[in-house]
C-alpha cells in the first residue's frame, strides 16, 4: 500500500500528530509550550532527539574546564518534558523527511519522518529545530558512556596543556578562555580572531572593546585579523596565516557550528540556502511547505544565533501557529526579529552584557555575574524542564 493510501486510511480515526525533531533549547521550548495546550483525545505529540539527554550548551564550557562542575549541569533528563500530556520520546537520528503531496488538501497532506534503521513516524505537523553541528570540544557523542569519556579526555587535555590556542573570538571562544583562566590562571591562553574586534558587527564597538579589555586583564592574549588554517600538526611549530609563530600544545576550534539540516536535503521544493540554513516565512513555516515549521539556529534569518532569540521570539511564534494549523486556521503570528541581548561570561565572577534597547545598554561584572556567570542559569534551565533546580554531585 502506498504512503498516501496508508495515511489516508489512518487519518480518519487517528488524532492529529505533531512531531518535533530536535530536543535542544528550541525543541524543549516548543514541547513545553504545546503540551498544556493540546487535547490528548485529539492530538499526539512526539519528540525525536538523537541524544537521550537534553544538552544545555551554555554550561558545557565550564563542564569541560572544571572537574568540579556536575555532569547534570549540562546533561539533563527528559523525564518531565511533556508535563502531564502523554507525549512520546523517541531516541533516534532522522535521515530524511518524506511528504505526502496531497493536492486536495489546502494545508498539505502530512508526511513521515524516517529514522536511521528504517523506522517511520507519521506526522500531520512537523517542527524542526535540529540546531548546529559542532567540532572539537563541543562535539558531544550521543551515547552517555561516550559522553563521559569525551568530557574526561577534554578535561585532561586542558589540565595538561601549557599553551592553549583558541581559534575564534566569538562568544564560545571568549567564554572558553574565561573558564580556563578561572581554573588555571597561570596557563597561557591565546584567542585568534579573524576580525579586527571580538564578536560580530551587530554589537557596538565600545562593547566589543570592553570585552577585549576584560580578557586582557585576565591575562588572555588576543591576535586580531589572523587565523589558523586547516588542522595543523601540533608536533610541528604552529604558525598563523600571517606567519606569526605560537607556542601551542592544545588547539581549540571555536569558529561556531554549522546548521544541522542534512535531513532536509531531499525535500522539494528545496528549503535550504547554499550555506545549509532553512528558508522560512515570517510565520516560521518552511516556504512552500505550510505544515512544516522551523526555529532556532537552523533558520535563515539575519540575526545572531542566541538562546534569547529562541525563547523570546521563535518559540512563541511556532507554538501559536502550530495550534492555529491544528485548528484549521491560517497561521498569522509572525516573527519580525528580536532585540540583540548578549551576556558574555569570563569565568564565574563576571563578564559583560549588552541589551539592545534605547541607545544600547552595556553592563559589567556585577550584572553579568548575577544574570549568568555565577551559575550559567543552570537552575532555571532545569526548572523549565520540570526538574529540580539543584544538580547532583558526580
Amino acid at each position: 500500500m502506498s504512503f498516501e493510501a496508508t495515511r489516508s486510511s489512518e487519518k480518519a480515526s487517528s488524532p492529529l500528530t505533531v512531531v518535533m525533531i530536535g530536543g535542544g533549547t528550541a525543541g524543549a521550548e516548543v514541547i513545553r509550550g504545546l503540551s498544556p495546550k493540546l487535547d490528548r483525545r485529539k492530538h499526539k505529540l512526539i519528540l525525536v532527539t538523537s541524544s537521550p539527554h537534553y544538552v544545555y550548551l551554555p554550561a558545557a564550557l565550564r563542564l569541560l574546564a572544571d572537574k568540579d562542575a556536575p555532569f547534570d549541569s549540562v546533561f539533563m533528563s527528559y523525564e518531565n518534558i511533556f508535563g502531564s500530556f502523554p507525549g512520546e520520546l523517541k531516541i533516534g537520528t532522522v535521515t530524511s523527511i518524506e511528504e505526502n503531496n496531497d493536492s486536495s488538501s489546502s494545508q498539505g497532506g502530512g508526511g513521515m519522518v524516517v529514522l536511521k534503521g528504517g523506522e517511520q513516524l507519521f506526522y500531520d505537523v512537523l517542527v524542526i529545530s535540529t540546531g548546529s553541528v559542532w567540532s572539537g570540544h563541543l562535539a558531544f557523542p550521543n551515547d552517555p558512556e561516550h559522553v563521559k569519556a569525551h568530557i574526561k579526555a577534554w578535561r585532561n587535555k586542558i589540565e595538561d596543556a601549557k599553551d592553549v590556542v583558541i581559534v575564534g573570538g566569538g562568544a564560545v571562544g571568549i567564554e572558553m578562555a574565561g573558564e580556563i583562566k578561572d581554573v588555571f590562571p597561570r596557563k597561557n591562553v591565546t584567542i585568534i580572531q579573524a576580525n579586527h574586534l571580538l564578536l560580530g558587527d551587530m554589537y557596538p564597538e565600545r562593547f566589543r572593546k570592553d570585552i577585549e579589555t576584560r580578557l586582557r586583564r585576565r591575562g588572555v592574549n588576543i591576535l586580531f585579523n589572523d587565523t589558523i588554517e586547516g588542522t595543523p600538526d601540533l608536533d610541528a611549530p604552529l604558525k598563523t596565516r600571517n606567519n606569526v609563530p605560537l607556542n601551542c600544545d592544545l588547539l581549540i576550534p571555536a569558529r561556531g557550528g554549522r546548521p544541522n539540516t542534512s535531513l532536509l536535503k531531499f525535500v522539494r521544493p528545496s528549503v535550504l540556502t547554499d550555506r545549509g540554513f532553512v528558508k522560512v516565512d515570517p510565520t516560521l513555516q518552511l516556504q512552500s511547505h505550510p505544515n512544516i515549521f522551523a526555529l532556532g539556529d537552523i533558520i535563515d534569518w539575519p540575526e545572531a544565533k542566541q538562546v534569547t532569540k529562541i525563547s523570546l521570539g521563535h518559540a512563541p511564534v511556532v507554538i501559536a501557529n502550530v495550534l492555529s494549523y491544528l485548528n484549521n486556521k491560517v497561521p498569522r503570528k509572525t516573527y519580525t526579529g528580536s532585540t540583540e541581548i548578549l551576556a558574555i561570561s569570563i569565568g564565574k565572577c563576571g563578564g559583560a552584557s549588552y541589551l539592545g534597547f534605547l541607545w544600547g545598554l552595556t553592563f559589567g561584572d556585577r550584572f553579568t555575574r548575577m544574570v549568568k556567570s555565577r551559575d550559567l542559569m543552570v537552575g532555571s534551565m532545569r526548572k523549565s524542564l520540570g526538574l529540580t533546580t539543584e544538580c547532583t554531585a558526580d
